[in-house]
């Protein structure tokens, strides 16, 4: 390895740990000034901050890690998995923002050996306009369907892609294509943290940003459209990218029909690879399993 590719090794290293420990020091601040009791975050120590710094290093390190190899661990809509179970129905995956399909590794495998035929929707969050993300998701979701025989697919999004299928909810008849949705991270009301993002999607995520405005604006007329459509949020007390984390809680009944759970502790992007959180995901997704599916 030549010196200058050992700098910029080093420099990227020593930028994701000091990322990781501005992230933590922000989610300390805001968490113990601005508490909200739905998102009952620990109290700080010494074992909790370790704890939550380095669970939100790993976090970083996987996502890039697995990055590159996107390619391999994308699923394409009808592709059928090993062992899937008639009758289920089909789940559509959408990652976060400045990720790709890599971040579901290890929940695509947990859905295909319950029995689920996976899709991972891909986009990119840098020069893409949002309409075009719509569109995109929109075929998608036509392409999984015809796949399927028609049947209603399921969403499990993590983060920005919470929102982008909030927002595809919104068009006329959409919550009728949808089986239910599960979030995991996804900033609800918005995050402080997206002032540092880089492109127009990224800056999309502060809590006074117009896509969070207008899907805020939408949740009454999607609690009448939607009535019936069971959404779950899947929220880590110890999220240091979404702050407050009031920006997690949903549109909670009777504005909106959602339904919030707590995870054990983990970190943003950590949430993607732990245990705990695949089994309350599989928990939720069997729950959706009993809307029945409409002519």
């Amino acid at each position: 390895m030549s010196t200058t590719l050992l700098v910029l090794f080093s420099l990227t290293v020593a930028g994701f740990f000091l990322f990781a420990l501005c992230s933590n020091l922000i989610y300390w601040y805001e968490t113990l000034n601005t508490p909200d009791a739905r998102i009952p975050s620990p109290r700080p120590g010494l074992v909790v901050c370790l704890r939550m710094y380095f669970a939100c290093l790993g976090g970083y390190f996987l996502c890039v890690g697995l990055f590159p190899f996107a390619p391999f661990i994308r699923r394409k809509p009808g592709r059928a998995a090993k062992g899937e179970k008639a009758g289920l129905p089909p789940v559509i995956l959408v990652h976060g923002l400045n990720n790709n399909a890599a971040v579901w590794l290890y929940i695509a495998r947990r859905l295909e050996k319950a029995g689920y035929r996976v899709s991972t929707f891909s986009y990119s969050s840098f020069f893409v306009p949002l309409e075009k993300i719509m569109e995109g998701l929109d075929a998608h979701v036509r392409l999984v369907r015809d796949a399927a025989d028609g049947r209603r697919p399921l969403f499990v999004c993590h983060s920005l892609g919470g929102l982008l299928v909030r927002r595809w909810l919104m068009a006329e008849g959409n919550s009728a294509r949808c089986g239910g949705l599960v979030t995991l991270s996804t900033p609800h009301q918005g995050s402080k943290m997206a002032a540092l993002a880089p492109g127009r999607t990224g800056q999309s995520i502060r809590p006074t940003a117009s896509l969070i405005l207008e899907l805020r604006a939408a949740e009454a007329r999607m609690r009448d459209e939607g009535a019936g459509l069971l959404r779950t949020a899947l929220a880590s007390p110890t999220d240091e990218a979404v702050l407050p984390s009031v920006g997690l809680v949903p549109p909670l009944p009777p504005d909106g029909g959602w339904k919030l759970r707590i995870t054990p502790r983990t970190g943003h992007f950590t949430m993607l690879f732990w245990p705990g959180v695949g089994d309350m995901l599989l928990e939720e997704l069997a729950s959706c399993q009993a809307r029945p599916e409409e002519g």
